[in-house]
C-alpha cells in the first residue's frame, strides 16, 4: 500500500500536531523541515504527495519555495498548500497566483484542515490518473502509427515483386473505405477495414515467383497452390493480435456468394460482410485499371459486368450500392482515374 508523504515546512513543533495526528492512521508520513532554504531540495529527495508551507514562519523565502517548486520538471503539479497567521486578501492572491492550490490561515480548524488536505490530494490523484489516461493513449497512438507503417512497407513489398498489382492494394483499401462507409457500417470498424484491404494478398508472398508470374494459364496443381494463399494470409496474420480484427478480407475475399468460390467454399451470409464489400471492389478495380496483358475496360462495361455477378460471385445488395457509390462519384468527377484524388483525402 502506498503511503502518502507529506512534507511540512515549519519550526514548530506543535503548530501541525492535529493535522499529523489525524492522517497518522491512514498510514500518512509526514516530513517536517525547519530550514526553508533545504525545503526544495527535500521535496526533490522525497517526492511527496502534498506539500504544506507556513508563510508565517518562512516568510519571503516560502514564496521563493512555491516560485522554485513550479518551475521544476517533475514537480511543477505537486499539490501546495500555504498556511499564514494574516487575514491578509493580498497575500492569499499573491499565493494562488504563484501557483498555491490552497491557502489556509491560522488558527485553522482541525476538521476542515484535514478535509481541505484530503481535497487537494485527491484532485492530484485525478490530474495524475488523467495524464497517465492521456500518455497512454499518446503511446497507442504512435505504437499504431509504427504498426501501420510496417503495413505499408509489406504492401510495398508486394507492390515490387508483382508490378501489375502496382498500387492495387490502396486504391481498393480507399475505395472499400467509402463502400462500408456507405452502408453506415461502425467508424471503429473502419481501420480494420483499410488494414485488411491492404493487405487483401499478403498470403501471395508465400507463393512462389515461378507461379505468380508464370505469363500462360496455371496447371489445376498450380491453381491450387495459388488458392492457397488466403489461408496463408491467415497464417501469417493471425498471430498479430493487433491484426486480427482486420483478418476476414485477406482470409475470405475470393470466396462467392454461391459457395463457388475459394479456399473455403464459403456462401452467401457465410461470408463476412467486409469480406463480400471488398470482393466487389477488388473485381471492379482490377477491370478498370491498367495491367500489362490489357488496358482498363470502359466503366459502362465494368458495371455491367458487376450486375452481371449479383447473386453468383457477388452479394447482390452490396453490388447495387457500389454501383450508386460509383454513379456519387461520376457526378463530382471526370473520370475514373480522378476518383483517387478525392478517396485519398476522404479515407
Amino acid at each position: 500500500m502506498h503511503r502518502s508523504r507529506i512534507v511540512i515546512v515549519d519550526d514548530s513543533s506543535v503548530g501541525f500536531s492535529e493535522v499529523e495526528q489525524h492522517f497518522a492512521a491512514d498510514d500518512t508520513v509526514f516530513i517536517r523541515e525547519n530550514d526553508p532554504q533545504k525545503a526544495v531540495e527535500v521535496v526533490k529527495t522525497t517526492r511527496p504527495d502534498l506539500l504544506i508551507i507556513d508563510v508565517s514562519y518562512a516568510g519571503l523565502e516560502g514564496w521563493d519555495i512555491l516560485y522554485d517548486i513550479r518551475n521544476t520538471k517533475g514537480f511543477a503539479d505537486l499539490p501546495i498548500v500555504m498556511v499564514t497567521g494574516f487575514a491578509d486578501v493580498d497575500l492569499r492572491i499573491r499565493s494562488f497566483e504563484l501557483g498555491a492550490d490552497a491557502v489556509v490561515q491560522k488558527p485553522y480548524n482541525r476538521i476542515e484542515m484535514s478535509a481541505m488536505i484530503r481535497n487537494v490530494m485527491r484532485l492530484n490523484r485525478f490530474r495524475k490518473l488523467a495524464e497517465q489516461r492521456a500518455e497512454i493513449h499518446e503511446a497507442l497512438v504512435l505504437t499504431q502509427q509504427a504498426y501501420d507503417k510496417t503495413i505499408q512497407g509489406w504492401v510495398k513489398a508486394l507492390d515490387l515483386r508483382d508490378q501489375e498489382t502496382e498500387g492495387h492494394s490502396v486504391r481498393v483499401a480507399q475505395m472499400t473505405v467509402h463502400l462500408a462507409k456507405a452502408f453506415e457500417l461502425p467508424e471503429k470498424e473502419l481501420p480494420h477495414i483499410w488494414r485488411g484491404a491492404l493487405l487483401h494478398d499478403i498470403g501471395k508472398l508465400a507463393v512462389s515467383d515461378t507461379i505468380l508470374k508464370k505469363a500462360g494459364p496455371l496447371t489445376v496443381k498450380e491453381r491450387k497452390i495459388m488458392e492457397m494463399h488466403p489461408v496463408h494470409a491467415k497464417e501469417m496474420l493471425e498471430p498479430i493480435e493487433y491484426l486480427l480484427p482486420a483478418l476476414p478480407i485477406p482470409e475470405y475475399h475470393h470466396e462467392k456468394f454461391d459457395g463457388t468460390g475459394y479456399p473455403y467454399g464459403l456462401k452467401g451470409e457465410e461470408i463476412p460482410f467486409v469480406a463480400r464489400l471488398f470482393a466487389v471492389v477488388d473485381v471492379w478495380d482490377a477491370l478498370s485499371f491498367d495491367r500489362p496483358y490489357r488496358k482498363g475496360l470502359p466503366q459502362n462495361v465494368v458495371r455491367e459486368h458487376l450486375q452481371a455477378e449479383r447473386g453468383t460471385h457477388f452479394d447482390p445488395q452490396v453490388v447495387d450500392m457500389f454501383i450508386q457509390l460509383l454513379q456519387y462519384f461520376d457526378e463530382r468527377v471526370p473520370s475514373v482515374s480522378s476518383i483517387w484524388n478525392s478517396t485519398k483525402e476522404a479515407a
